[in-house]
């Protein structure tokens, strides 16, 4: 194996280290298909977002149909927090009676569903993190089989040598670009979290007034 195969491995190694054990050891250590740095949290409570009426007196989100329609236009998470702003703002301006429970509604139904989104980005997460422990698992006996051969070995181990470099090195750029791909997705259910923080601050704001 040449030097530069022999540095691919050991940065590949790191990399494998940072994906399964990152710097959050607990929770990675309970769900080793984590794949993530940030700790992962698999369902959100609403005493983190909401210091307004108890949730849970305030009845069904769905039966309110002006609620129901601000939450499923809000739920996706392709719409912006300042898109949500001016949404739920909007919502609060036409309201009179019932403001506060109302409100309140809407927090409970964007939680429920900023979860149940969440909870899909996680299985997707936890999918692929054990996808990239079968293939750091590949390129690990890929690496060691090339190491078992001669570097002067002739005949038959030549081709059997340029065979098994192939597969290490596509398998791990395999890994690699799934991990590029995991940084980013990494940081999509902490933007869901920041952007529930903002909107539950926008309708208790607007419940008080």
């Amino acid at each position: 194996m040449s030097i530069r195969h022999v540095v691919a491995s050991a940065s590949l190694a790191s990399a494998v280290a940072v994906a399964t054990n990152g710097h959050a050891a607990p929770p990675r250590a309970a769900d080793p298909d984590w794949p993530c740095q940030q700790i992962l949290v698999p369902k959100l409570s609403a005493a983190a977002y909401w210091n307004g009426p108890p949730l849970g007196g305030l009845g069904d989100w769905r039966a309110d149909p002006e609620v129901a329609d601000l939450v499923r236009r809000l739920a996706p998470r392709h719409v912006t927090v300042q898109e949500g702003l001016a949404q739920i703002a909007a919502f609060a301006g036409i309201l009179s009676q019932d403001r506060p429970r109302r409100l309140g509604l809407a927090f409970g139904g964007l939680l429920e569903e900023t979860d149940r989104e969440r909870g899909a980005l996680i299985a997707e997460l936890k999918e692929i993190g054990r996808r990239q422990r079968e293939l750091a698992d590949l390129v690990a006996r890929l690496a060691e089989e090339l190491n078992s051969i001669p570097p002067n070995a002739g005949g038959e181990a030549v081709a059997k040598r340029a065979d098994l470099q192939q597969r290490h090195d596509f398998t791990a750029r395999n890994f690699e670009e799934i991990q590029r791909t995991i940084r980013y997705a990494c940081e999509t259910p902490v933007a869901l979290d920041a952007r529930l923080g903002a909107w539950a601050r926008a309708l208790q704001e607007s419940a008080s007034e």
